[in-house]
């Protein structure tokens, strides 16, 4: 379907994206919003088969934590949302999700192997993961919504600690640079 209706941004609106740092935790917002909506009509509206493609994602990412594989960890985690926001069966959302992702594929917005190096973070992702599925299996709407927008609200902080880190980092180089030279 996203295929078909085309993309729903305009090269523009990516630049800006591209260009601008606080547009990562509108997107992140955007996204706590929407997936967080996706869920609890997943848990609503979803098949018998769309949880077992949630279950089956939720095994694989799994086995991709065992293997330690930062790369397969994040393409998986990127199928398991997809998932849930195509089990909620709504199109729009699903066309507006796919074409963020695809920008998110691209890392217009940011990274997503930095949340997938550390074995805390990866760890503390995992354990998220299993919460949102279990909630989406137990058809719990409420459950399913609180624990995406968790999720997400992690992930932000995340990304805002990184980002804290490598500005101290670069300007601890900077003193560095400059304790150096004298």
């Amino acid at each position: 379907v996203a295929d078909v209706l085309g993309s729903a941004f305009s090269d523009a609106l990516i630049r800006l994206f591209a260009d601008h740092d606080e547009a990562v935790f509108d997107y992140i917002s955007f996204r706590r919003d929407l997936e967080g909506l996706a869920a609890q009509r997943a848990a609503q509206f979803a098949s018998d088969t769309d949880l077992q493609i949630v279950q089956t994602l939720m095994d694989k990412m799994e086995a991709a934590h065992r293997k330690t594989n930062p790369a397969d960890e994040a393409r998986i985690d990127a199928e398991f949302h997809m998932a849930i926001i195509e089990a909620s069966h709504n199109v729009i959302m699903l066309h507006m999700m796919r074409s963020m992702f695809q920008l998110m594929r691209e890392g217009v917005f940011y990274n997503r192997m930095v949340m997938f190096k550390r074995r805390t973070t990866r760890e503390t992702l995992l354990g998220q993961h299993r919460i949102i599925n279990a909630a989406l299996q137990a058809r719990d709407p409420d459950g399913a919504r609180k624990a995406v927008e968790a999720h997400l609200s992690y992930v932000e902080q995340s990304l805002a600690d990184h980002n804290k880190a490598e500005r101290n980092e670069k300007i601890a180089r900077q003193r560095f640079e400059h304790e150096r030279s004298r």
